[in-house]
């Protein structure tokens, strides 16, 4: 039996930076279900645990242990990712990417603050929040409906049957949790002795009398962690209880949040590699039949999008090994103007390229959503493209007009397809997108902004019918327009393409979302991205982008009949400037990285 004043086990399922202090203790999850140790972690298969049970339990077994070999005056649990702000004024942001001596200062992270704050209240919780799905904010649910979107609904009923039996007095609270439309999230909290020992009893008899009758054999890999879902409305409940009925003093305390760390590489080097790598030329290719056949690359575009889908051409003929072969097809609702069409026309056949404007009726398209600003019924024109592009076009490869080419497309062209319909790339939110379209979670949410469709396959399918039924069915959670309707359509039918092929902003600094890919792709992508897609609000035509391409997207530009003005160039350059100067982490990330 471990005996401390205050024990708070911060739970770790994989290697992270530890937040390790007398007081918070770093507990790894599921080590009986085996796999390497995290050094200066304890484990949760010590004494009395049930940690073999980790997967349905989400982290739990961390309590399961503290309750049955933990002895303190108050216990607590929190997140690696997830960890209250015990300091005594609110940090200014809440979020953190690494685990510095900063960061303990800042949230609180010190044994003299966290044992004030646990003397000045019975339970200490994150503030609540409204329960939506990703992107839709304005669309705020009530605990039972998001939990019936996001999870089975019958195990939260099965569960709301085993509270009324077994634990009567807490029941009504959990009415009252899952009829409001406000939670915090994870279980997080600390609470005084007797508190804790009631409420880990509490969830403790639940969750095991659920584990016995929720049969998990058919549910996907995140499905199955539903007991660690399910505690989020028992804490909540037991929490409203506690203040009811035994007048507990409760205290939110804000919550700090790890997001994934900027991948360590040198914004200036990968310019700088990147330039080199146009200048030198694709190289030679192999002298086949594959290699001598066109490359079709379609693009969607309006009059407002023309200089910036210059961009991505241009740099697709300048890194290609045989520009002859690049065949472009311009998508347009009759929207482009002759004299920008002569000067696109001028720019691709200059370098070697060929390239047509095929005019889409969109009035079949009108229907559909337009949910951001910047985004035109253009981007739809790909789900029709396969009725408008000629009889010997089977494949092709969509490049949205905000990308720049670093790589010979010749490489895209030819990976294998292996069957799929299409191929994609992770997307940097791809997880929260597939959870909010409830898609089977070995389906990797790509994004649709560099893909390479099979046309022949989509003209044998009755997409119309198809797009249609999907609107039916989940219309009100569509909001990625066109990328959300193809991983419906496609949803474990998609060869992944490398990251590379779509390297977007997000993998140039740090990402609050949970991307569809891993630390290591990310890295990879950043360091020799293929193509670089521009995926922030913030492009690099704007005076107030610092993406580490904005220079090399100008370079191309430069040489299109869009080229910029001497002083729009100098404005762009001093604010770019200035604001790297005021954002305090890029100067830490570049001293950091000067340093190693």
């Amino acid at each position: 039996m471990i005996s401390r004043e205050i024990f708070i086990s911060v739970v770790y399922s994989e290697p992270a930076p530890l937040v390790k202090t007398g007081y918070l203790n770093p507990i790894q999850t599921g080590r009986a279900l085996g796999g390497p140790a995290i050094e200066g972690a304890l484990g949760d298969d010590t004494g009395r645990n049930n940690s073999s049970e980790a997967v349905f339990w989400n982290g739990l077994t961390a309590l399961y242990w503290m309750r049955h070999n933990v002895d303190a005056e108050y216990y607590g649990l929190m997140q690696s990712r997830r960890l209250l702000a015990f300091a005594e004024k609110k940090p200014r942001g809440l979020s953190f990417g690494e685990v510095t001596a900063a960061e303990y200062v800042k949230y609180g992270w010190r044994d003299d603050w966290i044992e004030k704050a646990c003397r000045g209240a019975d339970i200490l919780t994150p503030p609540m929040r409204p329960l939506h799905l990703s992107g839709l904010p304005d669309i705020v649910m009530t605990a039972s409906d998001f939990f019936a979107h996001q999870h089975h609904a019958a195990d939260l009923t099965l569960v709301e049957g085993i509270v009324k039996a077994r634990a009567p007095q807490i029941y009504p609270y959990l009415v009252q949790v899952l009829t409001g439309r406000r939670v915090f999230p994870d279980s997080i909290s600390v609470m005084r002795k007797p508190f804790f020992l009631e409420y880990a009893d509490f969830l403790i008899d639940t969750l095991e009398a659920a584990q016995q009758r929720i049969d998990v054999s058919g549910y996907d890999a995140f499905q199955q962690r539903v007991g660690g879902f399910l505690s989020e409305y028992l804490t909540c409940a037991y929490v409203a209880y506690a203040k009811s009925v035994h007048e507990a003093k409760v205290r939110e305390l804000p919550l700090a949040t790890g997001v994934r760390p900027r991948p360590p590489v040198s914004p200036d080097q990968v310019l700088s590699k990147a330039r080199t790598r146009r200048d030198q030329g694709a190289g030679p290719v192999q002298d086949d039949a594959s290699a001598r056949s066109d490359i079709n690359i379609v693009l969607a575009v309006d009059d407002n999008y023309v200089p910036h889908a210059a961009v991505t051409m241009l740099s697709a003929l300048k890194t290609s090994a045989v520009p002859s072969q690049l065949r472009f097809f311009v998508l347009n609702g009759h929207s482009i103007s002759q004299t920008n069409r002569a000067k696109l026309e001028a720019l691709v056949t200059g370098a070697g390229g060929r390239l047509s404007f095929t005019d889409i009726d969109d009035r079949d398209l009108r229907w559909l959503p337009l949910n951001r600003d910047y985004i035109s019924i253009a981007t739809y024109y790909r789900l029709v493209m396969h009725d408008y592009l000629p009889a010997d076009v089977e494949k092709a490869i969509y490049l949205d007009a905000d990308t720049v080419v670093v790589e010979p497309l010749e490489r895209l062209w030819a990976i294998d397809l292996e069957g799929h319909p299409v191929a994609g790339a992770p997307d940097d939110a791809g997880l929260h997108q597939a959870r909010r379209l409830r898609l089977d979670a070995a389906h990797r949410y790509f994004n649709a902004g560099i893909m390479v469709f099979d046309i022949a396959r989509f003209r044998e399918m009755e997409l119309t019918d198809e797009i249609l039924a999907i609107f039916r069915a989940q219309g009100p959670f569509i909001i990625s327009q066109d990328q959300d309707i193809l991983n419906i359509l496609f949803c474990n039918d998609t060869k992944l393409l490398p990251l590379c092929w779509n390297a977007g902003t997000r993998i140039y600094r740090s990402n609050p979302l949970e991307p569809a890919y891993s630390e290591a792709e990310a890295l990879e992508a950043a360091r020799a991205p293929a193509i670089v897609h521009f995926t922030d609000a913030k492009k690099p035509w704007h005076t107030k982008c610092t993406h580490p391409f904005t220079e090399l997207y100008w370079d191309y530009r430069n040489e299109t009949h869009w080229a910029e003005g001497s002083a729009h160039k100098l404005k762009r350059r001093l604010v770019q400037r200035v604001r790297r100067w005021l954002r305090a982490s890029d100067r830490r990330f570049e001293r950091h990285l000067r340093a190693s």
